[in-house]
């Protein structure tokens, strides 16, 4: 009887709690879904063109990251969209671009206020001790700090000062090539002043 009694009463509390359970996830989840829906509009509302949404959760990013054909994607939707378009990746907006005028603005003239650019998941390394950190493959802060300290070695002169050495190392390379066609070549570069 005592065990009928508890049972009967543990049913009661489930279905109680299922009940308000739902009553609080049925509205949690519409809010949800139109926030999804109001997210994936998002480069609409700034008039930027954008591949059609293939799933609210993950915006485009199924279609992007199909066949590990990530370039022939952005290549396919830039002859599609034109060289500056919007994307999401998840809950990730991405503006892409091939308009040198805005990479040189972003880039060049206003690094300070850009934090950061997207790596794909498959470049990610250790922002603070890993030893391949480097400007290519920092994030965050890190990219800025080491984009800064670069950029200071990228003037005009001190690339030009670099041009024969980097024209010599050419042509040793293209004759390495010559002399050794059709051959397996090891280079390994050769220690010489400069």
């Amino acid at each position: 009887m005592f065990v009928l009694s508890f049972l009967t009463r543990l049913f009661s509390f489930l279905l109680k709690l299922s009940t308000w359970t739902a009553v609080l996830a049925l509205p949690l989840g519409i809010a949800y879904f139109f926030y999804l829906k109001h997210r994936s509009k998002y480069f609409q509302r700034l008039g930027l063109p954008q591949p059609p949404i293939t799933s609210y959760f993950l915006g485009n990013l199924e279609e992007f990251e199909r066949d590990q054909k990530q370039h022939e994607k952005l290549i396919e939707w830039h002859k599609k969209y034109g060289p500056t378009f919007g994307m999401l990746q998840g809950a990730h907006r991405v503006i892409v671009t091939s308009d040198l005028n805005i990479i040189n603005e972003v880039y060049v003239k206003q690094f300070h206020s850009f934090q950061s650019r997207q790596l794909h998941a498959s470049m990610a390394i250790d922002q603070k001790n890993g030893p391949n950190l480097n400007v290519f493959f920092g994030e965050g802060n890190q990219w800025k700090r080491l984009r800064a300290l670069f950029s200071a070695s990228l003037t005009i002169s001190k690339i030009k000062s670099v041009d024969p050495i980097m024209k010599r190392a050419h042509n040793e390379l293209v004759q390495a090539l010559k002399k050794h066609e059709n051959q397996v070549v090891d280079i390994i570069p050769q220690v010489t002043n400069f």
